[in-house]
């Protein structure tokens, strides 16, 4: 399967929030940029602090010009389990991400290998999505190690907005 790259259409994204309303895509474009923060699901304890610290620091990303939202493949009850122990007020948490839409933003994907993790589920991802629905930018990692900081995230909007700075890893390999 080809990455998807900057300057590309995004997938069609589908899914629910926890608390019950649905969330799509093309109904959400942003004025700015819309940040989409893909987690590991609610076994992850690196991800539980990485949006704690999204929420905590939600006015931030506002002034910034970046609408978030959080999301995971994890079914709805292991959602409701993060929206209700986790303290992510500010962050909308989406769930169940369709493993193939995964596949298509270009996110590893992992078994489990202890049995409080999901079957199988994506490894974290940041996008940075215009308000055409096409990708400035993305961060992928293969583990919920070394995740982006929350300074250089909002960074990110920071100097598109003060340079106009272009979409970069436009090209195919």
């Amino acid at each position: 399967m080809q990455r998807l790259l900057p300057t590309q259409s995004m997938p069609d994204i589908d899914i629910h929030l926890a608390g019950g309303e649905r969330w799509r895509l093309a109904e959400n474009a942003p004025d700015f940029m819309l940040m989409i923060d893909v987690f590991r699901g609610v076994h992850c304890p690196r991800c539980r602090r990485h949006l704690e610290e999204m929420s905590t620091r939600h006015e931030e990303f506002r002034e910034a010009g970046l609408k978030i939202i959080a999301m995971s493949a994890d079914p709805a009850e292991r959602a409701e389990q993060s929206r209700r122990e986790w303290d992510i007020p500010n962050v909308p948490l989406g769930y169940g991400l369709p493993i193939q839409v995964a596949r298509q933003l270009g996110l590893y994907i992992s078994e489990n290998y202890a049995s409080h993790e999901s079957e199988i589920f994506a490894e974290p991802g940041v996008f940075f999505v215009m308000p055409d629905l096409t990708l400035y930018g993305a961060v992928i990692n293969t583990f919920p190690f070394a995740r982006p900081k929350i300074d250089d995230l909002l960074e990110v909007a920071r100097i598109v907005k003060e340079r106009n700075y272009p979409p970069r890893g436009t090209l195919a390999s």
